[in-house]
């Protein structure tokens, strides 16, 4: 690895000096994230957030590579907890964004969690520790033009942050059905349409389902059997009963 601009290892003690430090000056610019479940973000808390971050754990680096950064919240993020986006050509490889998950910020009560092999007690740290995730895809980026999951990701994971793993067990929109229904995707389920019972297979769990029923007139088909046709349905998880 390169000599960076920023230390790297960090000791344990360091790291959950500086993480501290972020947190407590977050919850108090912000009433509606220091409450549990958090009932609010300003986007000026994810600038400052951002901007502490990389004052405290990499000395300005990611402001001189960067021309824009946007940190941003998404209701729609319901897979995964926080994303880096960039672009990969031309003056705008150097425009990138890290969009968070309010889906899951939004709906964690107490803890604890485990997140990228780290064990945090607050819905505050959990989301903290998922933005460090996308920062150290983000100082990847910006050093080497890309970003994945390989050993010189965790390189920058561990070194940085002390993460030792790059998953997390925050419940998902998925889980959470399957918990209180049992429905899964691959469940067969029925639902009222049109004033008539109709049935198919869960394909999908979000805030919704989307189930996959068998019809003649259909528009979506197995690619081994184009015989098997199925109309695509929208249903609010309030209305599925499972069928054994």
């Amino acid at each position: 690895m390169p000599n960076f601009s920023f230390p790297t290892p960090n000791s344990p003690s360091v790291i959950a000096s500086k993480r501290q430090t972020i947190l407590r000056t977050l919850l108090e610019m912000d009433p509606g994230f220091a409450k549990t479940p958090v009932k609010s973000i300003y986007r000026a808390t994810l600038q400052k957030m951002y901007d502490l971050y990389d004052d405290l754990f990499f000395n300005g680096t990611l402001h001189r590579y960067y021309i824009r950064m946007d940190v941003t919240m998404s209701s729609r993020l319901l897979k995964s907890a926080g994303k880096f986006l960039h672009y990969q050509t031309g003056l705008r490889a150097r425009t990138a964004e890290i969009r968070m998950s309010s889906d899951f910020l939004f709906r964690l009560g107490e803890g604890p969690f485990e997140l990228n092999g780290l064990r945090v007690a607050t819905p505050q740290l959990a989301f903290m520790i998922v933005f460090e995730h996308e920062l150290c895809h983000a100082i990847e980026n910006a050093f080497y033009g890309n970003t994945g999951h390989s050993d010189r990701f965790m390189y920058f994971a561990y070194g940085v942050f002390g993460h030792t793993k790059s998953t997390h067990d925050l419940p998902t929109r998925s889980s959470e059905t399957t918990e209180k229904t049992g429905i899964t995707v691959g469940s067969m389920v029925s639902f009222p349409y049109e004033g008539r019972m109709i049935a198919g297979t869960v394909s999908y769990l979000g805030k919704t389902a989307r189930v996959m029923v068998p019809s003649p007139n259909g528009t979506y088909y197995e690619r081994d059997n184009p015989n098997h046709r199925y109309m695509k349905y929208q249903v609010p998880i309030s209305l599925l009963t499972l069928v054994n």
